[in-house]
């Protein structure tokens, strides 16, 4: 209750701060660059990326995205897995950042990373709370009563099915040579569930509401894209750099994210798989 309050106290001031980032980027990279006092607006910008967790972590919580089945979100552990998925969000755009200044630094830019990573703070405090308020407007498709039927027999559906998935094609795998030997029971009552879920699924996503959703979900995101690319943009322009050096470091961007995702989701997968294997009988 006492981090509610804390919350609640705060909130005036910082929806003042999120939306003068939000509306005014282009003043966000000035202060940062141009501040006689980088430590203080540092501390300023990790606060506001602590209280921008919290919200998105409390909206995580009580608006779920609406896109995995898999996850329960009745159950504990379906709470869980939401909470989390903010941690997750947050450590992602810390990483991004990280990439973003070594792009920065290739291309030319000479400041220190204090700087750029107060910057960074407050604009992943902007990126995450968006990005979560995004994920959380899938809920609006549930208002639709088929809609919300439909996804309740999906999620009891994949609750029966991943066992399934797990032991008729990734357990199957042969410990010496890698190659899947699918059991053929289990195959056909697997093909026949996943085509009556696919049903479903088409009958839940096929709706009104659920597109007016993922349209509003997609436009949020567009606007972070846009409000993220005009930032970057800013900070090297605010390092006189040249068209040029704009590009590579643009550039630079891409490549090192490419790779930073490939090795992030290989990190992921691994550490999925082996937990599968462990739950083989």
């Amino acid at each position: 209750m006492s981090l509610l309050e804390n919350v609640l106290k705060e909130l005036p001031a910082y929806l003042g701060k999120f939306t003068r980032m939000l509306t005014q980027p282009s003043q966000l990279v000035h202060d940062h660059l141009n501040t006689d006092d980088p430590n203080a607006l540092l501390e300023q910008s990790i606060a506001f990326l602590l209280l921008s967790f919290t919200i998105a972590l409390v909206l995580a919580v009580v608006f779920p995205e609406m896109t995995n089945p898999v996850q329960l979100v009745s159950d504990e552990a379906g709470m869980t897995a939401h909470a989390l998925a903010a941690i997750r969000v947050l450590f992602e755009l810390l990483g991004l950042s990280a990439l973003a200044y070594l792009a920065a630094k290739v291309a030319g830019v000479q400041s220190g990373f204090q700087r750029f990573f107060g910057l960074m703070c407050a604009a992943c405090g902007v990126m995450l709370v968006i990005q979560v308020f995004a994920a959380s407007l899938t809920n609006i498709s549930l208002a639709d009563p088929v809609t919300a039927k439909a996804w309740i027999q999906l999620e009891k559906g994949m609750a029966t099915l991943k066992p399934l998935i797990e032991q008729s094609v990734l357990c199957a795998t042969d410990a010496s040579s890698g190659e899947v030997r699918p059991n053929a029971a289990l195959g056909a009552q697997l093909q026949t569930q996943l085509t009556s879920l696919q049903a479903t699924y088409v009958q839940a996503t096929d709706r009104p509401l659920f597109k007016l959703a993922a349209g509003l979900q997609l436009l949020a995101g567009l606007i972070l894209l846009i409000w993220s690319a005009w930032l970057w943009a800013m900070y090297l322009k605010g390092h006189a750099l040249s068209t040029g050096k704009l590009i590579l470091a643009t550039v630079l961007l891409v490549v090192f994210t490419g790779a930073g995702t490939l090795v992030y989701e290989l990190v992921n997968a691994g550490r999925t798989m082996m937990d599968l294997y462990r739950h083989c009988g």
